[in-house]
């Protein structure tokens, strides 16, 4: 009987040792399995590292060449405004110059069609019904002191008076046919002194204003130096 039981508890011994050995081996060849498996993933990951490592430099490497590029690109934008800038800046200047020159050969031309006209300053326009040319054959005689014969046969193609805004008597503006007419006139205007009338040469807009800043530039300089009292062709007045 006892014989038999220590059989049974031999045989049951056996058989957890075998089951106990297997488990070992399952467990062992488990472990190795999953050794195996967590190196593949290091050296995986490994991998992965030195490959993101790489990916870091060259993502390094591109954001600076983009950086030099930018800048490379910003250089040549303020190159190209640099250059645009001094050539708008010289075609501004050319086409100034040549607005300039043409605005002075305008003058010129003009200038040249208005070299036979005088305008005639302080001349009473109070009457309603005055015949322009006798007024200004009679200014020729009486205050230019030309003989009346010559001043009648002075032949002028057009005499009428010129709108102003300002007050005073409107002025005249004479055109003659010949120029050494209108010569003779101009060097007779001395002898309007102390009279309110004056005789001009018909200039242009933008040379009857360089005419009048100069004229007060004279008087200034003429009243300082105390220059003896002048008549100026140029500038129509007399001096004091």
């Amino acid at each position: 009987m006892a014989s038999a039981e220590f059989k049974e508890l031999k045989s049951l011994i056996m058989g957890v040792d075998k089951k106990v050995s297997d488990f070992s081996q399952q467990l062992e060849k488990v472990e190795h399995n999953l050794t195996g498996m967590i190196n593949e993933v290091k050296t995986d990951v490994n991998i992965l590292k030195t490959k993101y490592d790489e990916s870091q430099l060259e993502i390094t490497s591109l954001r600076q060449d983009l950086t030099e590029l930018e800048q490379g690109v910003a250089g040549m934008d303020l190159q190209i405004q640099a250059i645009e800038g001094e050539k708008l800046q010289k075609q501004k200047y050319e086409l100034q110059t040549q607005m300039n020159e043409m605005k002075d050969q305008v003058t010129l031309l003009e200038k040249h069609e208005r070299k036979y006209n005088v305008m005639i300053y302080g001349v009473d326009d109070s009457k309603a019904d005055e015949n322009i040319y006798s007024v200004t054959r009679q200014l020729f005689s009486q205050n230019l002191k030309i003989e009346q014969r010559k001043a009648n046969a002075i032949p002028i193609a057009n005499a009428h008076r010129v709108p102003t805004r300002g007050s005073g008597p409107k002025p005249i503006i004479v055109r003659f046919i010949h120029y050494g007419d209108k010569q003779l006139i101009m060097s007779s205007a001395h002898n309007l002194k102390g009279s309110q009338i004056r005789i001009l040469d018909d200039l242009p807009v933008s040379m009857k204003e360089e005419r009048f800043l100069l004229s007060h530039v004279a008087y200034k300089i003429r009243k300082k130096r105390k220059i003896p009292n002048t008549y100026s062709r140029c500038w129509g007045t007399y001096d004091t």
